[in-house]
């Protein structure tokens, strides 16, 4: 169980995130919809603790922390068990696929060498990339590098993975082959918080969906029922956008 209650954050006079409260089952994959600029990618950094709430709790199974009073050990504690997958890769380009899955296994988790190249190679494997393995991330698809990224976030074996927008920074063909790995991740019974403007993925794979604007959730629920027959107004009027646009 991972548990976030009345997370806010603020930059400067904006009020970014405004008290979020959140509970993800072990196993459940959970889409955040919504438009653009309302702290969705913001609420995951926090969870990450790439970014650092005002306010609030992060609960990941028995392990609380008190945003504020939270401590480096904390913050250590939160990025052993969460890993977090960006619109951007954020690959190491001066390092080989292979060296990206192995660096965090050795500076997080201490492995060995040899046991982190162990384990990365099986990784690269489940995410169709092993061939690629010796190569630099420049001579790779947006598709392929992100996988990559993926199966870096894997390999930490982490409580949570958290999609920040996945797909937004690739090719229309090439979205396809990172969607279904998702998929793939989804009936492995992985839990997932994903950030997404893919509606009809959103639909397909979460167990829930949260719509959220200016801060705040305004409606979650049954994927399917969120999509198909929301209840609030300002949804309604997003998803309908969305179907014009498409």
């Amino acid at each position: 169980m991972i548990r976030l209650k009345n997370i806010q954050k603020r930059f400067g006079d904006l009020d970014v995130i405004k008290g979020i409260d959140l509970d993800i089952n072990n196993g459940e994959v959970i889409s955040i919809i919504g438009p653009s600029g309302t702290g969705k990618s913001t609420l995951l950094r926090c969870m990450n603790c790439l970014e650092i709430a005002d306010q609030g709790e992060i609960q990941i199974e028995d392990y609380s922390v008190n945003i504020s009073k939270i401590t480096n050990k904390d913050k250590q504690w939160i990025r052993r068990n969460t890993a977090m997958v960006f619109q951007g890769f954020n690959l190491f380009n001066n390092k080989t696929v292979l060296q990206n899955i192995t660096e965090g296994l050795i500076v997080v988790k201490k492995m060995k060498k040899s046991e982190a190249e162990d384990r990365a190679l099986k990784i690269l494997k489940d995410v169709d990339i092993l061939e690629k393995k010796d190569n630099y991330p420049s001579s790779l698809s947006g598709g392929q590098q992100q996988r990559v990224a993926i199966g870096r976030a894997l390999a930490l074996e982490p409580k949570i993975l958290l999609f920040d927008e996945p797909t937004s920074a690739l090719d229309p063909e090439l979205v396809s082959e990172v969607l279904v790995l998702m998929k793939a991740l989804a009936k492995e019974k992985r839990t997932m918080l994903i950030v997404t403007h893919e509606i009809n993925f959103a639909r397909n794979v979460s167990d829930r969906v949260c719509f959220m604007d200016q801060g705040i959730i305004l409606e979650e629920g049954a994927a399917k029922e969120i999509i198909d027959n929301p209840k609030n107004e300002r949804t309604k009027q997003f998803l309908n956008a969305i179907r014009y646009r498409e």
